[in-house]
């Protein structure tokens, strides 16, 4: 039998059929089932190769392909042609998944283009397979992915991963539903008429074909309702019945108070945010992003000409009239809507929470049935499915997390972000874009209306409104104080009088009496920086931050009652010993004091010091959304907060120290966001809402808290960003390997000459879960295919135990202008590294949201 069977494996394609079929023959009853198994695929083995293949024609007309294939090589970032057979010409259309050949194995990829003729002289692989017809990879999404690849010095390759989901054949079986019909309900623009040009947007938006649809960058007021205000712009952009938003009773107050003081001080200046001092400044550092031209500028006048009435009063500076001219212009809008046709809408948010609450505002706006969710959370098969209600046009409206900002909306008249200082904005997958920088790259190519909203305002915010490619949107300081809480630190000078201790406390005299009062009317918010136990331990003799013996990452205590344990290898701290120096000895210390506090220590201590106090804990794995307006003591991380009913009687910001103390660019900006989105669930101060933070109070961040001006802040953190030449003034390049690796790619570089290389310094590995990788190799493992074809089987490995690596990291920086040369330069030194198939690999990263 064994015979045979290499004499079928080895037979040759001339050879005769009566010699293949040997599975028919009877076989010994005592043969095994695995020989039998073994036999019949030596004999279809066999039988293919006897049996020679179809000769294959080019198609007719365009036989020639372009595809680009699913490879991470840098040196292999272009397309291919291939030559599309006659039978699968009518499928292998531009946009479709196919599986092609390369170096001898099959890959995927997508076709971007058919042509006639091809420039290349080799021999030519045929397409092997449509894997469905469906074009998925739309031209805009096509181009916008070559910009982000171009910009972020990645691969054409990468990004196409980031921007199509992988598919799911159920998905595509269901039929479309066919474009649905505009939203019927007239649009609202009340949530946007207390801020100062807020109507202008509104109208500038149902426009919807306007030359240059208006791009703004908002300072969401506390205590309102953003997620409606978001579905409101998205509504009055798809919806074909146009009815212009009323104004409130208290915007005709303030225009006639606005026309009064105007009449009676012509020099004085006018609290309307709407009409900001735009005069050029040459030596104003905040130059134009050449990859957004300012093609939208801004004079002192054009706010107004979007809608000249609201300003023809003499606080306007427009055409004559006084008070009863600028109420007549104020009066509810025209009876009889216009019938516009809608366009797409996009809208991100970053996380699941934020999702829901914008999910529930357009559905209330807007009405079921106009809008998909794409969220990582809903599933292959329904994410899927509601891609394919947006490929196929159902649906105009579309909201997600980070996932979403490459969805194919067709006539995209508008994309918004919300919160975009958020890290979750931020892309950990190659090549790392930013959910902001994608969506203004798309609604600069598209013409398309661009929203960044936030409780706060970043320093890629202000760059925007001070190069002109964006106004701001933002409401009057006297709207702002009636609906900002009451803000008190805990260094005031009053409070150091009663309590000398207050700066160093914890939670000092202030916190607590507020907290106390406030309990009577509802809950309180606690914010704290930090998760666990305690995220932080040091030596109790030397003060030397406690690290792991095996991989040098931060010991922690996960309660009260257990071993102290890695952060980073879970490996508990048995045996631990301190190797700090002492007075010149080595320290030996065993025993820890805890440098920073976490949230479940933090409710601990609350739960003994507030006896008959109901804690709810929202951090980590138990994130809450929504809480009731019964009082009760809400302990929370940074972003975890849930939203109370009514708001929030006061809110306790302990360990603001914590929060500026971080070793990172934007530590004040970071903080700050955190604070002013953690005190805008709190009640307005005329309604007793309260917040202590526990910070220094003569710091920058501190400041623009208690007075509630992001925007100060902002233009603060601009400026001083410009003089030490980094983002968003300046292009970053951060390079991270090996040290090997780092300087191999610095010596490729082919830098402009006003490049800085900033190091390259050591730095710790990254953080990994070392058990998770242990499991993963113990069992009957699955690698990774470098080709990209997934994951293959292979035998187990045993464990080995590797050393810690060291890894270096260098910034390489220029100015904005010169943002694209650089990005060239890094895709030119990775993509010869990767032709000469280096070894150590090189993470690079433009403008990183952390640095430091």
């Amino acid at each position: 039998m064994e015979a045979l069977e290499q004499k079928n494996t080895e037979g040759r394609p001339d050879d005769k059929p009566t010699e293949v079929p040997l599975l028919d023959a009877p076989t010994p009853e005592d043969e095994s089932a695995d020989a039998r198994q073994t036999a019949r695929r030596t004999a279809r083995q066999s039988a293919r190769q006897a049996k020679p293949k179809p000769a294959r024609e080019p198609a007719a007309e365009l036989p020639y392909a372009q595809v680009v294939l699913s490879l991470e090589l840098s040196h292999l970032d272009r397309a291919f042609d291939y030559l599309v057979p006659a039978d699968l010409d009518a499928d292998a259309q531009p946009g479709v998944r196919v599986r092609v050949r390369f170096a001898g194995q099959l890959v995927d990829g997508f076709v971007i283009g058919r042509a006639a003729e091809s420039d290349f002289a080799g021999r030519f692989e045929w397409l092997q397979k449509v894997v469905s017809p469906l074009p998925v990879l739309t031209p805009e999404i096509l181009d916008l992915s070559r910009t982000v690849a171009k910009r972020y010095a990645g691969t054409l390759a990468d990004v196409l991963r980031l921007a199509v989901p992988p598919r799911h054949a159920s998905a595509e079986k269901t039929p479309a539903k066919g474009p649905e019909s505009g939203p019927g309900k007239p649009v609202d623009g009340a949530p946007w008429g207390v801020y100062g040009g807020g109507r202008e947007f509104i109208k500038a938006l149902q426009s919807k074909t306007a030359p240059k649809l208006p791009r703004a960058v908002w300072t969401c007021l506390p205590a309102t309702g953003w997620a409606t205000a978001i579905a409101t712009a998205m509504h009055a952009v798809a919806a074909d019945a146009v009815v212009l938003p009323e104004i409130e009773a208290a915007q005709v107050q303030v225009a006639d108070e606005e026309a009064e003081t105007a009449a009676a001080d012509p020099d004085a200046v006018v609290d309307d945010p709407a009409t900001p001092d735009l005069a050029p400044d040459p030596t104003d550092p905040a130059l134009p992003d050449p990859d957004l031209p300012t093609d939208y500028d801004i004079d002192p006048e054009s706010l107004r000409d979007l809608d000249d009435d609201r300003y023809s009063g003499g606080g306007g500076g427009g055409g004559g009239g006084g008070a009863e001219t600028e109420a007549q212009t104020l009066a509810p809008a025209v009876t009889d809507p216009l019938r516009i046709p809608g366009r797409g809408a996009l809208a991100i948010v970053p996380d699941h929470r934020d999702l829901a609450r914008l999910d529930a505002a357009l559905t209330e706006v807007a009405g079921p049935g106009h809008h998909v969710v794409l969220s990582e959370e809903l599933g292959p098969a329904k994410r899927y499915q509601n891609w394919l209600a947006v490929l196929r046009g159902d649906v105009k409206m579309v909201i997600g997390t980070r996932s979403a900002m490459f969805a194919p909306v067709a006539d995209l008249g508008f994309v918004a972000v919300w919160d975009d200082g958020d890290d979750l904005h931020a892309e950990p997958r190659a090549p790392y874009p930013h959910v902001r920088e994608v969506l203004l790259l798309r609604a600069h190519a598209t013409g398309a209306a661009a929203l960044i909203g936030g409780y706060t305002c970043t320093a890629e915010g202000a760059q925007l409104v001070e190069s002109r490619w964006a106004y701001p949107l933002t409401a009057f300081r006297s709207t702002v104080r009636a609906k900002s809480p009451l803000i008190r630190t805990s260094g005031e000078e009053l409070e150091k009088e009663r309590d000398p201790a207050a700066a160093a406390a914890r939670l000092p005299n202030l916190a607590w009496r507020t907290a106390r009062a406030a309990l009577d009317d509802g809950p309180v918010l606690i914010q704290v920086p930090r998760g666990g136990y305690a995220p932080s331990l040091a030596c109790i003799r030397c003060r030397k931050h406690a690290r792991c013996n095996h991989c040098h990452g931060p010991l922690e205590l996960s309660s009260g009652h257990a071993m102290a344990s890695c952060l980073w290898c879970g490996r508990p701290a048995g045996g631990w010993r301190c190797d700090g120096i002492l007075n010149d000895r080595p320290c030996g210390g065993d025993r820890f004091r805890m440098l920073a506090v976490g949230v479940h220590r933090t409710a601990e201590e609350l739960g003994r010091a507030f006896a008959n106090t109901k804690i709810i804990s929202s951090a980590q794995d138990t994130v809450l959304s929504q809480v009731s307006d019964k009082p009760a003591l809400v302990v929370a991380t940074p972003g975890a907060e849930p939203v109370a009913d009514g708001g929030y009687a006061a809110a306790l910001l302990l360990d603001g120290w914590s929060l500026l103390a971080r070793r990172d660019l934007r530590s004040g900006e970071e903080a700050l966001r955190r604070w002013l989105n953690a005190a805008a669930l709190v009640r307005p101060g005329t309604e007793g809402g309260k917040v202590v933070i526990m910070a220094e109070p003569n710091l920058a961040p501190v400041q623009a808290l208690v007075r509630w001006d992001p925007v100060w802040h902002a233009r603060r953190e601009l400026t001083d960003r410009g003089e030490l030449h980094y983002p968003p003034l300046a292009r970053v390049a951060e390079l991270t390997g090996t040290p090997a690796a780092v300087a191999e790619e610095l010596s490729l570089l082919r830098l402009p000459e006003m490049a800085e290389v900033l190091g390259p310094v050591a730095i710790d590995a990254p953080r990994h879960d070392e058990r998770a990788a242990q499991k993963s190799e113990a069992r009957v493992g699955k690698n990774p295919d470098r080709l990209g074809r997934g994951e293959r089987p292979d035998k187990a490995k045993p464990v080995e135990e590797r050393p810690r690596q060291q890894l270096h990291r260098a910034l390489v920086r220029v100015p904005r202008g010169l943002g694209g040369e650089l990005s060239a330069a890094v895709r030119e030194a990775q993509g010869v590294r990767s032709a000469r198939k280096a070894e150590d690999w090189v993470r690079v990263r433009i403008d990183p949201v952390q640095i430091g």
